[in-house]
């Protein structure tokens, strides 16, 4: 009889305290969740400030895309100018020419023998005095008309000449603004390529936070239902018949019981996600391999990019009727299965960096124009590239000349 009722006693106590027990647990968890809500949501604020940096990205990257697309434009304008006045000074130095042959076989006429006068033909075929001062005239004026045009037309020529030079000038400064926009354009791109990675590292953080919420719900409520579950079971063992030794002892024996297996499903459920996590950790580290271009490689790209020599220039384009600058390098590199970056400064960080004495045919050469890499094209060896730039795509000197002061280095993207 003390046995039962010691028990019972014993019953009671868990009773009364596994009230502050539970509660002790539950606002632990509590806290955790609202630790885990403050993070989603601080994720969240740096999320909505990224992508509104972002919106403004995108539109300075349209305003760089259009001026730049404007800029090309005007150096296709000034270069069909260009091309007219190359015309016009060819045809007026012709005229120059056929006059001054002209003039000279008149001069050659008139010194013809010593004893001759230059207008003894005009004086002999005139009728009277009146008629041989008309012809003199006639013939002065005529010789000194056209002196008079050869005159005029050595000065067009001076007058176009001079706006030859403009013109040019002009189209050097297009030129150079194209390539100041188009380096603009890539350091946007860098920008937004950074932010992006950003946001999709915090969408991550976000997911795993939220699932690491969603864990500690569900833990807090299965605690609950455990909690409820004792509560019951402990208050109808003692409202049963104390004096039952045998019934109390099966009531301890179930209850031990159920929480040995409470202890063996967390065991295994803790068990189950170390091993998860192994499992998803091996996955993400194992990457396919890429297999090496096979010895027609370059064959295939540089007949890919010769194919296009000739074709026009345009901001933006990746072929195959017009090109820009890395637009015209994937399109050939993709001839022998090589993707490559879309832009030119994403494929300088994508190519390994070599010297000149290491560059040969095959490898990608760079430029910058003071504002981050802006220009890229194929090196051929020699000195040469073949590339796409403000006049079509074409062959290019990037040891001397233009291109050479702007040559920032070579890289490699694939070993031919």
């Amino acid at each position: 009889m003390k046995k039962n009722t010691f028990i019972a006693i014993s019953l009671a106590a868990v009773i009364s305290l596994t009230p502050a027990f539970t509660t002790n647990v539950f606002a632990d968890v509590n806290t955790d969740i609202q630790n885990q809500d403050k993070k989603i949501n601080d994720i969240k604020s740096k999320k909505t400030d990224l992508q509104s940096e972002l919106s403004s990205l995108v539109a300075d990257l349209d305003k760089a895309q259009e001026k730049a697309k404007s800029l090309q434009g005007d150096f296709d304008k000034t270069g069909k100018e260009l091309k007219q006045l190359n015309q016009d000074i060819k045809d007026i130095n012709e005229r120059i020419k056929e006059r001054e042959s002209v003039l000279k076989d008149r001069a050659r006429a008139m010194q013809k023998t010593s004893n001759s006068n230059a207008y003894l033909e005009v004086i002999l075929d005139s009728e009277n005095l009146s008629d041989l001062v008309g012809r003199v005239s006639a013939v002065n004026q005529l010789v000194d008309s056209d002196k008079s045009i050869l005159e005029d037309q050595q000065n067009d020529e001076k007058e176009l000449k001079s706006k030859q030079t403009s013109v040019k000038k002009k189209q050097e400064e297009q030129a150079t603004a194209i390539h100041d926009y188009e380096a603009q354009q890539n350091k946007i791109e860098a920008q937004k390529a950074e932010k992006e990675a950003i946001v999709a590292q915090l969408a991550s953080d976000q997911a795993s936070a939220e699932n690491e919420k969603a864990s500690l719900v569900s833990e807090r409520n299965k605690a609950s239902k455990a909690a409820a579950e004792r509560a019951t079971a402990l208050r109808e063992a003692t409202s049963a018949n104390v004096g039952q030794e045998e019934k109390a002892t099966t009531t301890n024996n179930t209850t031990n019981a159920a929480s040995t297996n409470a202890v063996s499903n967390e065991s295994s459920k803790a068990t189950n996600k170390t091993a998860s996590k192994t499992e998803n950790t091996s996955s993400k580290d194992e990457t396919p391999s890429t297999p090496a271009p096979s010895g027609s490689g370059y064959s295939a790209m540089i007949s890919a990019a010769r194919a296009q020599l000739g074709k026009p220039y345009s901001l933006g384009a990746t072929g195959p009727s017009a090109f820009d600058c890395s637009g015209f390098t994937s399109y050939a590199f993709r001839a022998a299965g090589i993707s490559l970056p879309r832009t030119s400064g994403g494929q300088y960080a994508a190519a390994s960096k070599i010297s000149a004495s290491q560059a040969k045919p095959g490898d990608l050469v760079f430029f910058n124009y003071g504002g981050g890499i802006a220009h890229v094209g194929i090196y051929v060896g020699g000195g040469q590239m073949i590339n796409a730039q403000n006049n079509g795509v074409k062959y290019d000197n990037i040891t001397s000349g233009y291109w050479a002061k702007y040559l920032v280095g070579y890289g490699r993207v694939a070993n031919f």
